[in-house]
């Protein structure tokens, strides 16, 4: 088959970009012939596919959104495919994946929590408006075959804001590379300690981790919030990067957290944190499916998050806890109480998604591409 994928950008800690790199790989391997339709600027690994390198706009947001969905439309014009796996925000595709889920349910979710003026800047924006206009475009488009929601969240969300599509919709979990992260788990069962050591953290401590750009959404004042009330021994480190981290910085020490929480911004080494923490906790507005919470699962840790977060779905009983109201700190503190008291071991919790190995969910994205 000839395949086309479409991903304008590429950052080695992309979420997307990790899974459109397997993906191609995968289709690779199969023998099929695969055209990259990408950005002139994105700076790719080395894989051996056709890059087809397209304009896109540099100035902001809005102008790279729209001039890079013009340049594949105009490509696609010209060019022919078996297949065109959508992995970004364009109008044309036969199969599209949602990592990122619905924009419009983003923007009503943010919207719940806001002041009137920031819903008012939801409306106006012209990025906002054109993000969902383009996904009602592509979710529309007569060529469109199937829809992969990589969680029943964004499914169920199809079916409410257009329902009339909802039966192309098709859910197959993010998947995770369990047997690549066997050895740091146990390594991070026996070297501990000499792993906090490095890192210039007490040892005493229970740690409770949150990873995650964009704090605000994906929750970290409420963690904070909800740690005030845990034992002095628990202790929350965080891992990612926020365009305002001096106001979580000073939210630290005004509420008397300054030594139990440590931040960290963004890690390659993310997984070392993963070897060190005893828990995860993840309070996030939206998340169609958080990868950084399957990876602790995978790891072995307790994970704590929101229904509004689609890996939520893969948590089982003792594994985590599922928190149903972001607006109740008392619950999130309930919760990460509970990571405190026995529940099932890191091995047993590790287990519990060996199924949602890489290559399996990988193995179920091609065949729903390549059907019929």
């Amino acid at each position: 088959m000839r395949i086309a994928i479409i991903k304008s950008k590429y950052t080695p800690y992309g979420g997307a970009e990790k899974y459109t790199v397997r993906l191609i790989n995968t289709f690779l391997e199969r023998g099929d012939e695969v055209h990259v339709l990408t950005s002139r600027h994105a700076r790719w690994p080395e894989i051996s596919v056709r890059f087809v390198r397209l304009y896109q706009a540099e100035y902001n947001n809005l102008l790279r959104l729209l001039s890079f969905n013009h340049s594949v439309k105009e490509h696609l014009k010209k060019a022919s495919y078996d297949r065109i796996v959508g992995m970004d925000n364009t109008e044309i595709q036969t199969h599209i994946r949602l990592g990122g889920g619905l924009h419009r349910a983003w923007l009503e979710r943010r919207s719940e929590e806001s002041s009137y003026l920031r819903k008012l800047s939801f409306l106006l924006n012209p990025f906002h408006r054109a993000m969902v206009e383009i996904q009602r475009r592509a979710l529309h488009y007569k060529g469109l075959k199937r829809i992969i929601c990589n969680s029943g969240l964004v499914r169920d969300e199809i079916g409410h804001y257009y329902p009339g599509i909802a039966e192309k919709a098709v859910v197959i979990h993010n998947g995770v590379e369990w047997e690549e992260f066997c050895r740091a788990f146990e390594e991070g069962l026996f070297e501990r300690n000499n792993i906090l050591k490095k890192l210039n953290l007490p040892q005493e401590r229970y740690y409770f981790l949150f990873v995650g750009s964009g704090y605000e959404r994906k929750g970290l004042e409420k963690a904070m919030l909800a740690m005030r009330g845990l034992p002095e021994h628990t202790a929350l480190i965080v891992v990612g990067r926020d365009r305002n981290e001096r106001k979580f910085y000073r939210m630290a020490e005004k509420l008397g957290l300054k030594d139990r929480v440590y931040f960290f911004g963004p890690r390659k080494d993310v997984i070392t944190f993963y070897q060190i923490s005893d828990a995860f906790v993840l309070p996030t507005l939206y998340d169609p499916f958080s990868n950084a919470t399957l990876e602790a699962l995978a790891m072995g840790l307790f994970t704590i998050t929101s229904n509004a977060n689609g890996a939520s779905e893969v948590i089982e009983s003792g594994s985590g806890i599922i928190i149903k109201d972001l607006k109740d700190i008392e619950s999130i503190k309930e919760a990460m109480l509970t990571a405190l008291k026995p529940h099932l071991s890191k091995r047993q919790i590790r287990d519990t998604v060996r199924r949602l190995e890489f290559e399996n969910q990988l193995k179920k994205i091609i065949d729903i591409c390549t059907e019929g």
